[in-house]
């Protein structure tokens, strides 16, 4: 029996997938939804939220949210420039929406309740329809009550693909979605906090999920192969902190998709905040036949303090047969990737603070002084380039979360910031300045929030509008 801080879930990755889509590489993970639409261009999807029991730990059901009477929901897939059409049904009873984490499409299919766009109602169904436009890694979620459904299953993972000369060539292709839920001894989902510490830090789960199962998987790397792994954060609160002993591991890009060669780097550890994503390139280490995707938690040392440990994720090891590597090259295209026209000197002209107060004992979460559904006016032009820093003027850390647009990470606390490539997610550490820029070039009226769900909750959301 593995040590209990958590249990570590993993469906195991080995589980191919249904037959990927035509022009579409093979992605192991979540179970992909079939495309209902046989075009080559066009994608179409019906996806269906209801109340279904999941097992998340041995022999123990707990009732969930879930989209397909899964949780994680089924994968979907595009390639880029595809039509994409989602029917999407509310079988719950109570109203919800699908917010597409990071896709940088219309504001009136974005999921977010606010102005003429409106929740879907109990046994309603709404078409969600736009084109793909950029290849990546993206996730949805609801945008209605987030903090609760969320943590009750609602999410699942979207893969727009690259066109076929800038995929990686790989001997797999994974995805990963990491998570945690607080449960009780039932195996029951527990209740959840309008205050204290979960308002303040966000909730923390017992249980750490990846794709929604209680073992960690054993993976099956030949010595020699080369495999692309995509991660994404869903948790509500959890900063993910990742190591990866006796393998090798490029990192290859991130919330925008891949990068360039020079901008790729090797790492033993990642960070990765709420809401973000990661894509890497993974080996075992010369002269390894085992290796693993650990998480780094805090544990008690016994004396009234913390310290780390690392619970074991993923299970990598070579197969008992011995086989050759077919060879593949790994990540070796070269993309062009527009950044913002920006750079570690270039003055801020706008600022966002996180800030709150207690009022009458309750938590208040704040941007710029104003706790949703109060916020400020704040519109730009649409191809206007906006230089801003996020301010963090409390303790905790807030992962900054943009809809409708990507932004560059400039410098933090005017230092240079280790973040590279276009982001719409990115930390915020206590008492730090971000500075970021944007082209916001995707008109509408997008939030800006916290992605610590409870935060957001709280009232940590904003607008801006983007005129064209």
């Amino acid at each position: 029996m593995r040590r209990l801080f958590a249990l570590i879930a993993l469906l195991p990755a080995c589980v191919a997938a249904p037959d990927a889509p035509v022009g579409r590489p093979e992605v192991l993970g979540p179970e992909a939804l079939p495309d209902l639409d046989p075009a080559d261009d066009v994608v179409e999807y019906a996806l269906e939220a209801e109340r279904e029991p999941v097992e998340l730990l041995p022999g123990v059901t707990t009732g969930m949210w879930t989209y397909n009477k899964m949780s994680p929901g089924p994968l979907l897939q595009a390639n880029v420039g595809d039509l994409v059409r989602v029917h999407f049904t509310n079988n719950l009873d109570e109203p919800t929406t699908v917010h597409w984490h990071g896709m940088r499409i219309p504001a009136a299919m974005d999921g977010v309740v606010h102005g003429s766009v409106v929740a879907v109602e109990p046994g309603e169904t709404f078409t969600y329809e736009f084109i793909a436009p950029e290849a990546g890694t993206f996730w949805y979620h609801p945008h209605v009550r987030a903090a609760y459904q969320v943590e009750a299953g609602l999410y699942g993972t979207f893969v727009v693909h690259e066109p076929e000369a800038l995929r990686p060539d790989v001997d797999q292709d994974r995805l990963f979605v990491l998570d945690d839920i607080r449960l009780d001894d039932d195996g029951s989902i527990s209740p959840h906090s309008t205050s204290g510490m979960d308002v303040m830090m966000g909730r923390a789960g017992n249980v750490l999920l990846v794709n929604g199962s209680s073992e960690a998987p054993r993976v099956d790397m030949v010595p020699g192969s080369v495999e692309r792994w995509r991660l994404v954060n869903t948790a509500n609160a959890r900063t993910m902190k990742l190591r990866f002993p006796r393998l090798q591991v490029r990192e290859i890009g991130g919330d925008g998709g891949l990068w360039p060669q020079d901008w790729t780097r090797t790492i033993d550890e990642l960070v990765l905040p709420v809401g973000a994503r990661a894509e890497l390139e993974v080996r075992l280490a010369p002269g390894e036949d085992h290796g693993d995707l650990t998480q780094v938690v805090l544990v008690s040392n016994g004396n009234g303090g913390a310290m780390e440990d690392e619970v074991q994720g993923v299970r990598v090891r070579a197969p008992s047969q011995t086989l050759e590597p077919r060879g593949a090259a790994g990540y070796t295209a070269d993309p062009v990737v527009v950044m913002p026209d920006a750079d570690l000197d270039s003055p801020a002209t706008h600022s966002i603070a996180f800030g709150g107060y207690t009022d009458n004992g309750q938590t208040i979460l704040t941007m710029n002084g104003l706790a949703w559904p109060d916020f400020e006016d704040w519109s730009v032009q649409r191809g206007e380039l906006v230089v801003f820093d996020v301010t963090n003027e409390l303790m905790m850390e807030h992962p900054f979360h943009l809809h409708g647009q990507w932004f560059s990470v400039l410098s933090r606390d005017g230092d240079e910031a280790p973040e590279l490539g276009l982001r719409d997610t990115v930390l915020v550490g206590g008492n730090e300045t971000v500075r970021v820029a944007s082209t916001f070039d995707n008109p509408g009226m997008w939030m800006v929030h916290c992605h610590i769900l409870e935060h957001a909750e709280a009232g940590m959301m904003s607008m801006v509008e983007v005129v064209e």
